[in-house]
């Protein structure tokens, strides 16, 4: 583990007010909560978080503000030692998501608040020592910026031997993100997007997104996590593969299970060196680790297999 490279994640970081409730509340209605809490969110935040707790090395990369409510956002990436210097700041508010989660339907209900917070540049990446990373995860968005800095990672694989994964997480704005994928190894793909594209099945996502990706050179491994189901994949050969859920003895959080799949898959192929479906198998145990608990600090128990 020490002489192995950080990973970088590349995204956004927000503050979620999570409300818990016996059940989803009805339309107009004044009522209690059973417990509620803050912590910080956001898909690559969540993912330096759980990496964080397995083990690894890891930076942020993504907008951070100068806002006092954004301070105990900052002290939370520095006691977890997610490196931030690469961050460019904005004295604007932060974006901020009000989360339900219902008990008795294990449901998790987000709404987000995002008035026009600035996104990194190309230019802001481009002031990285790629060299020092071996693992560099993308959320998809921003598709102009993020699609330039896929591609001067890829300009650096050609120069070295010591080549660095590109991953990306895949959950919203299908046509406008579609583009991100073709220069990717690895595509992580939301079962909530795939409803949205009418797709009913993981198999039938999996092949619908690798029909879509269009271009010359090699394809990227597309996975799609469907919950209780597991998640399937196809290699970049094109060949299927499913691999079985793990049952949680209850469910109690489901905020971030996406993204403990995410950094659970990252985690057992980077670091583990694991092999594609043993990768997904660690992933799909750790995310159902996770929603045993509130949070993520739970996962630092997990017994690696």
């Amino acid at each position: 583990m020490s002489q192995m490279k950080p990973i970088l994640c590349v995204g956004n970081t927000v503050i979620d007010f999570v409300t818990i409730t016996q059940s989803y509340p009805k339309e107009d209605t004044d009522r209690r909560c059973l417990d509620g809490f803050w912590q910080r969110g956001g898909n690559a935040s969540n993912v330096c978080t759980v990496l964080r707790a397995l083990g690894s090395k890891v930076d942020f990369f993504g907008m951070l503000s100068k806002s006092v409510a954004f301070r105990a956002l900052l002290e939370d990436l520095r006691q977890r030692e997610i490196g931030t210097k690469h961050c460019p700041e904005t004295e604007k508010d932060p974006p901020f998501s009000s989360i339900i989660l219902a008990q008795d339907s294990g449901t998790r209900t987000i709404i987000h608040c995002n008035k026009n917070y600035p996104e990194p540049t190309f230019e802001d990446f481009s002031q990285i020592d790629l060299s020092q990373y071996g693992w560099v995860h993308f959320e998809a968005r921003n598709p102009t910026q993020v699609s330039k800095m896929i591609q001067s990672i890829r300009e650096h694989n050609k120069k070295t031997c010591q080549r660095i994964t590109i991953s990306l997480d895949f959950e919203t704005r299908y046509d406008q993100n579609l583009q991100l994928c073709q220069h990717c190894d690895i595509v992580v793909f939301s079962k909530e997007l795939a409803a949205q594209k009418g797709w009913e099945t993981a198999q039938e996502t999996v092949e619908g997104l690798a029909a879509d990706i269009t271009g010359d050179g090699e394809r990227p491994v597309i996975i799609c996590p469907w919950g209780s189901e597991g998640a399937v994949c196809l290699d970049a050969n094109g060949n299927f593969h499913k691999v079985a859920a793990y049952k949680p003895e209850k469910i109690v959080d489901t905020l971030g299970a996406g993204d403990t799949f995410m950094a659970g898959f990252i985690y057992a192929t980077f670091v583990d060196q694991r092999d594609l479906t043993d990768a997904i198998d660690f992933a799909n145990r750790v995310a159902s680790h996770k929603i045993s608990e509130y949070g993520y600090d739970h996962v630092t128990k997990i017994i690696k297999i």
